[in-house]
């Protein structure tokens, strides 16, 4: 239960960030800084939990080079892409 749960924790403020910069419509530099600062901080604080996926493509690959199981997989999923469906019905 604690790996999912840091990956929905890691995955919704990364999102966050990532809406809010797109919403503020903040061009140059700031936008790719501030979504790298909390991708690298959320890595360093879940990394040792849960691996630091926060990308279904990373939880692939992972899976593919066999340091996960089959029967995680759809829980990283799942704690991945929870936050989608809702983040994109309430733009």
């Amino acid at each position: 239960m604690q790996k999912p749960l840091t990956e929905l924790i890691g995955t919704f403020f990364l999102v966050l960030t990532i809406g809010c910069t797109v919403l503020s419509g903040a061009s140059g530099v700031i936008p790719p800084l501030a979504i790298g600062s909390v991708l690298t901080v959320m890595m360093i604080a879940g990394g040792h939990i849960s691996g630091a996926h926060y990308n279904p493509s990373v939880t692939l690959g992972v899976f593919l080079r066999g340091k996960c199981s089959a029967a995680e997989v759809p829980t990283y999923l799942a704690a991945l892409t929870y936050k989608i469906p809702h983040s994109e019905a309430q733009a």
